[in-house]
């Protein structure tokens, strides 16, 4: 049976100069509103005096410019403001903050409201929008669009989330299981060979360390000098490499397990993965404890979409004795399935 799943794209957009201006403008205008609906909402919680509630649409009579804009933009931006205060409440998170234009990154998410928002070969239609927004289109894109998140990195850079809602077949069963273990280097040690791609392949971690230890020295030059590190040249040169080398790597590595989650639970049925415990022994090599736990949250609900098991098992051996640990318990619950004469998976 075919189940329905939430699926998320992120792609590249190369916006025009008008277009740059009205996402722009539309994140000032959803800021606004947001900060203004909190400092309503922190006035009531401070006076407990009850007041008729601000929404978007009386804002929009008392700010005309907010009408220029996409009003689901600025409804999403209450709901995201309502979800807030929920995770508040109930000790999810801290309390809301005001937002702020100096901020890396700005965005806004809009709806797709009768065929509002649509795709022609790599061009986008968006809301508000006359013209279709350039795309960079990786990969298709299935299913029903749902919603689109505008985002951009200092106004320079723009992407394009699009979350659709996709009818996912099961994969066909075939009783296979796989031990998961994490390393440092490799992120996965498995007790079979994952031949499709190589962690190896991804080399920038080396590339971003030595432009790390550059940074340093730099800073440590200016310093000497007696400068701030805000108004020398060549530092502020270097940050900037090392940022543009920290996406690059964090974005390989984003797709590597992507990747591997995929074929995993292509070939597997049954999953045992290590439950780490211990997050501060383990986190230098290529990729970190943070990375290992991306890895377990992907391919647990890429498990659950195709009709696959994941289990989690605690180890407590050294790391040289955790596969052979890992096996020990796979045969012995396999064993004790065979005398059931119910095979899980």
């Amino acid at each position: 049976m075919k189940l329905s799943v939430l699926k998320a794209y992120k792609f590249r957009i190369y916006p025009t100069e008008e277009q740059k201006q009205f996402f722009i403008q539309t994140f000032g205008c959803v800021r606004f509103t947001y900060n203004q609906l909190l400092k309503a909402k922190m006035e009531e919680l401070t006076t407990n005096a009850e007041k008729e509630k601000l929404t978007p649409a009386k804002l929009k009579k008392e700010y005309p410019f907010l009408k220029e804009t996409d009003s689901l933009a600025l409804a999403n931006a209450q709901r995201n403001l309502e979800r807030a205060f929920r995770n508040y409440f109930q000790k999810r998170a801290g309390f809301p903050k005001l937002k702020t234009k100096k901020n890396v990154w700005q965005s806004y998410t809009t709806n797709n409201q009768q065929h509002t928002i649509y795709l022609v070969d790599d061009q986008l239609k968006l809301p508000k929008l006359k013209s279709f927004v350039a795309v960079k289109r990786h990969r298709p894109i299935n299913g029903q669009i749902k919603s689109a998140t505008i985002s951009a990195r200092n106004n320079t850079e723009f992407y394009i989330s699009i979350l659709c809602i996709e009818e996912i077949q099961p994969l066909p069963k075939n009783q296979r299981k796989i031990a998961l273990v994490y390393h440092p280097e490799v992120l996965v040690e498995a007790n079979a060979q994952l031949p499709f791609i190589s962690a190896n392949a991804i080399k920038s971690q080396q590339k971003l360390a030595r432009a790390e230890r550059k940074l340093n020295v730099k800073a440590k030059a200016v310093k000497r000098k007696k400068m701030v590190l805000s108004h020398a040249r060549n530092y502020q040169k270097q940050k900037g490499k090392v940022s543009q080398l920290y996406r690059a790597h964090r974005d390989q590595k984003k797709e590597y397990i992507d990747q591997v989650t995929f074929h995993l639970v292509k070939q597997y049925d049954t999953i045992f993965l290590e439950r780490l415990i211990d997050e501060t022994c383990r986190s230098t090599g290529n990729f970190s404890v943070s990375d290992w736990h991306q890895f377990i949250r992907k391919i647990t609900y890429k498990a659950e979409w195709y009709g696959k098991e994941v289990r989690f098992i605690s180890l407590s051996a050294k790391d040289c004795q955790k596969m052979t640990q890992m096996l020990r318990v796979i045969e012995s619950e396999t064993n004790w399935e065979e005398r059931q004469g119910s095979p899980r998976g």
